[in-house]
């Protein structure tokens, strides 16, 4: 697991890394901020991929998913790329923070929320946690809730981004205090990027350990 600093990313000739659609991804967002910062990131993902792979960053081929999951075309380069093993990986950024996910152990999805104040609160709640999620605690309307709503929040999403799902599915049905989602059980844990954060990392297969760096 990454943890990317993206006030801290070095953007210089990052720019010739991009494909032509994550460029237009990033035009397409609004604000200058948000635009460097999904330029950051993708900056940051390509150079971290090519360490493991040994591949230069600007040949990494994405392809994505029914729902805009991200993966690689090929896990490697050479002679030998076929015969390599499956290499799986996840991004996820909010606010000035990334966090990047990757393994051989199977399908994995990652989510990063920065806590924030929310309009409505309570009707939040009421819409998209389970019974048994409403049932940790009775205040979920005061600002003292927040933590753990964006935790089980960032929860539900790195179950649905593991499963390529997106947020196609209603998230009052995801089961983030068994790890389970249509029926299938994944591995779930909470991931801490920083104060004011909260993050999730979920995983097809439960790993020996989870090893955590930043970048850069």
């Amino acid at each position: 697991m990454w943890r990317i600093d993206l006030s801290a990313c070095d953007e210089t000739g990052g720019g010739e890394l991009l494909s032509s659609d994550e460029r237009a991804r990033a035009e397409r967002l609004v604000g200058a901020k948000a635009r460097a910062r999904f330029r950051r990131a993708r900056i940051s993902l390509r150079r971290l991929l090519s360490e493991y792979l040994q591949v230069a960053p600007a040949e990494l081929a994405l392809e994505y998913g029914e729902h805009g999951k991200p993966r690689l075309v090929s896990p490697g380069a050479g002679d030998g790329a076929a015969d390599a093993p499956p290499f799986f990986f996840n991004l996820s950024h909010s606010g000035g923070l990334a966090l990047c996910a990757v393994g051989q152990l199977g399908e994995v999805g990652v989510d990063i929320e920065r806590i924030r104040p929310l309009s409505y609160p309570g009707p939040l709640a009421r819409d998209h946690l389970s019974p048994e999620e409403r049932r940790l605690r009775s205040d979920w309307e005061t600002e003292a809730a927040r933590p753990e709503f964006f935790r089980i929040w960032a929860r539900k999403e790195a179950l649905l981004k593991a499963a390529g799902l997106g947020l196609s599915r209603p998230l009052d049905r995801v089961d983030t205090i068994r790890g389970e989602l249509d029926g299938r059980s994944w591995w779930l844990t909470d991931v801490f990027p920083g104060e004011g954060f909260a993050g999730a990392v979920a995983c097809a297969r439960r790993p020996a350990s989870m090893r955590r760096w930043s970048w850069p």
